[in-house]
């Protein structure tokens, strides 16, 4: 096991950019303005990066690029946390060369939503963590001029002096004025055995430096790849002697990148789905003081076709928490265990899945996953016959407790997932929220109750038992 100085100082990719000697503190490639640089270098062949994007900011009615980007999924682009850290209006632009003429080939798309991670701290650049993820509004088309990125495998380090390209409409020279056209730059790795010498980044080298958001593409077993997100420089400016531009090294995260961008629900994303998700078999009460029958069916993904990969198997007895009520979901305690009548069988289809340990408390926007078959919209009385997923990412309790959220309802049994744009709705009940936790997926929810608006409405996202106040009472 590697030990925790290692494993942070391995987060970090640091490329060679060779000028006159100083010695500095860090600073983001922006801090003078929010602009990247790529200072020397040669302007690169028209859409040569194709997954290079600009990320830019809407400002008195017009777009300003600010920082560069990767797209690595149709509607998903890969950036610097800082340079998303403030709240304005982005979109990015893909299949771009000259960003002051409009060539016929750029796709123009908004950003729908930020995603952060969440151990990024503004205030210490030396820290790492400087990733963020933006959703797009809608899908890339791919083409000749646009195309995905390829990601390094988790944990990749490359080897002292690979080839590698920064890329960006950077400044062309400290303090000099935004590139009109893509420029690309020579960076061959640094190991981290050189630039963490005194005379290099010494201990600072606990991060990411490089082209502020956009990608350090590095030439591996034949193909690019992006192994690196710029982050920072030297504040003596961009081509510090010793001082390398440093980018947050990809493979450190591919986990959490995974954890966002996960594929719609094909029936083997959620084989977990068991147990806690139930489905009636005869709805019916049985007289005064007496249950329906029950059954859980596992494995299922179409609702309304046999498969040949479900196991229905019966409910022998219903466990409700002591303290539940009926009358106050928001109490924390709407939870129940169902004892099945025999074991379930596991393979590719079934499986379990892990509880969060007790009182664990997920940051905020920790990416998470509602899966069901209920109702795509508020006010639907039809259930979906194909199990759904929606990204849900987990609302820490200070921001849901908040008295345009959900104020003084909220309790520290609860959890919210995402800002109420999206939703579990009816017929999800009960089911699970799949967190992503040090790269596995735990069930940190249980769908509880929506606003008595409806499903989807903002500020008022979905509430969810939390799983983790629980654990005791479950394992006994």
């Amino acid at each position: 096991m590697e030990s925790r100085a290692t494993g942070n100082m391995l987060r970090i990719l640091l490329l060679s950019v060779l000028a006159a000697l100083a010695l500095a503190e860090p600073r983001y490639l922006e801090d003078q303005s929010i602009e990247e640089r790529v200072v020397g270098g040669e302007v690169a062949k028209p859409n040569s990066w194709p997954w290079q994007i600009s990320l830019q900011y809407l400002s008195g009615g017009s777009y300003y690029h600010t920082c560069g980007g990767t797209l690595i999924k149709k509607g998903w682009v890969l950036t610097a946390a800082h340079c998303v850290d403030t709240s304005r209006t982005w979109r990015v632009v893909l299949g771009d060369h000259d960003i002051y003429n409009h060539e016929g080939r750029e796709q123009y798309m908004t950003v729908s939503r930020v995603y952060v991670h969440p151990n990024w701290n503004t205030n210490n650049v030396a820290a790492g963590y400087d990733i963020a993820l933006l959703r797009l509004t809608s899908d890339a088309t791919l083409n000749s001029y646009v195309q995905l990125a390829a990601l390094p495998p988790s944990g990749q380090v490359l080897p002292h002096n690979n080839p590698c390209y920064i890329s960006g409409w950077g400044r062309t020279q400290t303090g000099g004025s935004l590139s009109a056209q893509l420029k690309q730059a020579y960076l061959p790795v640094v190991d981290y055995n050189t630039c963490t010498r005194n005379d290099w980044w010494g201990s600072t080298a606990k991060n990411t430096m490089g082209d502020s958001g956009g990608p350090l593409n590095c030439q591996v077993s034949g193909q690019y790849v992006v192994h690196g997100v710029t982050s920072f420089v030297s504040s003596s400016g961009c081509n510090a002697y010793q001082k390398p531009t440093v980018f947050t090294r990809v493979s450190a995260y591919s986990s959490w990148i995974s954890g966002w961008r996960l594929s719609p629900g094909t029936g083997r994303i959620w084989p977990l789905r068991r147990g806690l998700s139930v489905e009636r078999w005869r709805d019916r009460t049985l007289g005064p003081g007496r249950w329906a029958i029950w059954r859980v069916v596992l494995g299922d993904h179409d609702l309304t076709v046999e498969e040949g990969t479900e196991q229905a198997i019966p409910v022998d007895e219903v466990t409700f928490h002591a303290f539940f009520n009926p009358n106050n979901f928001a109490a924390g305690y709407d939870i129940a265990i169902l004892s099945l009548s025999h074991d379930a069988i596991l393979n590719s289809y079934v499986q379990l899945i892990p509880l969060p340990p007790n009182g664990q408390v997920l940051p905020h926007n920790n990416p998470c996953y509602v899966t069901g078959w209920g109702v795509t919209k508020a006010g639907g009385d039809t259930a979906n016959a194909l199990l759904k997923q929606a990204l849900l990412p987990a609302v820490d309790y200070e921001t849901c407790s908040q008295s345009d959220w959900w104020g003084s309802s909220m309790t520290e049994a609860l959890i919210c997932g995402g800002d109420g744009s999206e939703a579990g709705c009816k017929g999800d009940t009960g089911g699970p929220l799949s967190c992503l936790v040090d790269g596995k997926y735990v069930v940190s929810g249980i769908l509880s109750f929506n606003s008595e608006e409806g499903c989807g409405v903002y500020k008022k996202p979905t509430v969810f038992t939390r799983v983790a106040y629980h654990v005791n009472w479950l394992i006994t």
